[in-house]
């Protein structure tokens, strides 16, 4: 009777340590599950937190200027940038069609400027939409046609003009004469 009960206590014993291992088992697993879902949930976060300062980074050059001549080079710049192999001879349109709307001391400066703040910026409509409202309030009429006259010559540098040179003059065109 003594060996009866012995053999009966060690066989709930292990039962019980045996659910309380499978149970253990399963709690680990739920919460590797949830380890691995909070990771993926922070990632995401992390990436969604990464575009946004990417963004901020990519305006922030644009965002500093305050002169429509210096935007307008900035642009032109964005334009020259859709065709990486005439980007030189566009600066050089650049340089000779702003000759008497920048002072000959500043040029240099100024192109230095504008092609440092076009580095980053991923569309050329992208300034259009940020220099707008400083276009209209600061230039005449003529003056902007003289802006879309120079930026639909900086995108004949090298031949047609790509599809996104397209896009971004007549949204300036659009922008500018409405």
């Amino acid at each position: 009777m003594l060996w009866g009960f012995i053999v009966a206590f060690l066989g709930i014993l292990v039962v019980a340590i045996s659910g309380a291992v499978v149970w253990y088992w399963r709690l680990k697993m739920v919460r590797e599950a949830g380890n691995e879902i909070i990771d993926s949930v922070e990632r995401m976060r992390g990436a969604y937190k990464r575009g946004k300062f990417r963004k901020q980074a990519e305006a922030a050059p644009l965002a500093s200027i305050a002169d429509p001549a210096i935007a307008a080079v900035a642009f032109f710049f964005c334009l020259a940038k859709e065709k990486p192999m005439y980007f030189d001879a566009a600066k050089n349109v650049v340089r000779n069609r702003m000759k008497g709307i920048i002072r000959p001391g500043d040029m240099e400066e100024v192109l230095v400027f504008g092609e440092w703040a076009s580095k980053n910026v991923t569309s050329p409509e992208d300034p259009i939409r940020r220099f707008r409202p400083l276009w209209i309030e600061a230039l005449d009429m003529q003056e902007r046609q003289q802006l879309i006259g120079i930026a639909e010559e900086v995108a004949e540098v090298g031949g047609e003009r790509t599809k996104e040179q397209e896009h971004a003059l007549q949204m300036l065109r659009r922008m500018l004469m409405n």
